[in-house]
């Protein structure tokens, strides 16, 4: 027990001190005595194993057995078999003075499987995923003529779902994305690597890439890739001026006659040219300092195809409500005919409600709104149910009658 100490007498109260036994460094065992531990020694926690309902979930020696693998392959100067010993055995085994030196000497460039394998190792794989895509895409045997028409077109679908994504967006441009699309698109080989010397480089002097899609149904899909990837994605639509889409886009829609592009194909690329332009200033000034541009925007709005109308209305709308066209810059390009057919049933209620929209933009023109009154403008009415094109027709009307 413990050992008592001389007492100490206060007042009254005699107090006694009692000191506590020393503790064992030992532990009896089984009648062995054993030392007990000095310090604590706590293992990686990557080394714990987890068990969720009974169930395990992570090995955590199987984990420490691994990372001894890895330091013996690295040490031994074996890669090992998995990834995590490939790349410890790399790291390992890797000189800088000899990256420096090939890279100096102008060494081959990764291959294709050489980029997959390295964004699997950095954790992309949906980037590693798009590289295998644009592979199979083939955009230069596509260009050239070639490539396998349903692979192409199923790269693109798998292509355009990655692009829904902002970032994922982003690192298809950086991958080379927009180039590959450029090329399926028909532009030169010098426009799809977006030199200062080539034709989409022409200032604003109506010169416009000649294209010439070797597959419309692939040029098409290509659009759809565009479209998804700069929809409200600044980054991905400055990459699209930078390599110069948006002229590659605009040539596609203004050739006309036995050039023209066909209709599906023209839709697309006007979705692509819209999201490329809308809600950024500095891609709408791009699209709209081209001479062609509101002469061709004008024209598609008085198409006779309903959807490319439509489309065309609304971006039009689109730049006239981001201040980036003024109406006075957009009145010689649009006839007023061409706003009241479209507003005129059996038109639907978003095509006619665009085209309202734009003529109330335009209608402070007086020599505007006499014209929107003579093509039938004054007559215009609104169905039932279309609220919004019943509203608007309100606003409208009484300033034709006016003058």
């Amino acid at each position: 027990g413990a050992s008592p100490v001389p007492s100490v007498v206060r007042g009254s109260f005699v107090v006694k001190f009692w000191t506590a036994p020393a503790m064992s460094a030992t532990i009896n065992h089984e009648g062995t005595d054993q030392p007990l531990p000095v310090e604590v020694r706590e293992r990686p926690t990557a080394h714990t194993s987890i068990y969720k309902a009974g169930q395990l979930v992570y090995d955590g020696a199987a984990a420490s057995d691994e990372s001894a693998a890895a330091a013996r392959a690295a040490a031994s100067m074996e890669p090992g078999t998995s990834l995590n010993q490939m790349l410890a055995w790399g790291i390992a085994n890797s000189s800088p003075e000899e990256l420096e030196r090939r890279a100096a000497a102008g060494a081959t460039a990764p291959s294709q499987l050489d980029q997959e394998v390295l964004d699997m190792l950095l954790g992309q794989p949906a980037v590693a995923s798009m590289r295998a895509a644009l592979g199979k895409l083939d955009a230069e045997g596509i260009a050239a003529g070639a490539g396998a028409t349903e692979a192409a077109l199923a790269a693109l679908e798998e292509l355009e779902y990655y692009c829904e994504d902002v970032d994922l967006a982003v690192d298809f441009a950086k991958i080379g994305g927009l180039r590959a699309a450029l090329l399926v698109l028909g532009a030169p080989p010098a426009a799809a690597e977006g030199g200062a010397d080539d034709s989409t480089a022409a200032s604003a002097d109506g010169h416009l890439p000649e294209m010439r899609p070797p597959d419309a149904e692939l040029a098409e899909a290509a659009c759809g890739v565009v479209a998804a990837g700069a929809q409200n994605n600044p980054p991905f639509q400055q990459a699209c001026i930078a390599l110069r889409t948006h002229r590659a886009l605009l040539a596609l829609l203004v050739a006309t006659g036995e050039a023209a592009a066909p209709v599906p194909l023209q839709r697309k690329a006007l979705l692509a040219l819209s999201a490329i332009a809308r809600g950024s200033a500095e891609a709408a000034a791009a699209v709209l300092v081209q001479p062609a541009a509101l002469p061709c925007f004008g024209r598609l709005a008085a198409s006779g195809d309903a959807k490319l109308r439509r489309r065309a209305l609304q971006f039009l709308l689109a730049l006239l409500r981001d201040y980036a066209l003024s109406a006075e810059a957009l009145r010689p390009h649009v006839t007023p005919a061409a706003l009241v057919a479209a507003a005129t049933p059996p038109a639907d209620a978003e095509t006619a409600a665009a085209a309202l929209h734009v003529a109330i933009a335009l209608s402070g023109d007086a020599a505007f709104r006499r014209a929107f009154a003579g093509a039938g403008g004054g007559a215009l009415t609104a169905a039932p149910d279309e609220e919004e094109v019943a509203a608007l027709l309100q606003q409208l009307l009484p300033r034709l009658t006016s003058d």
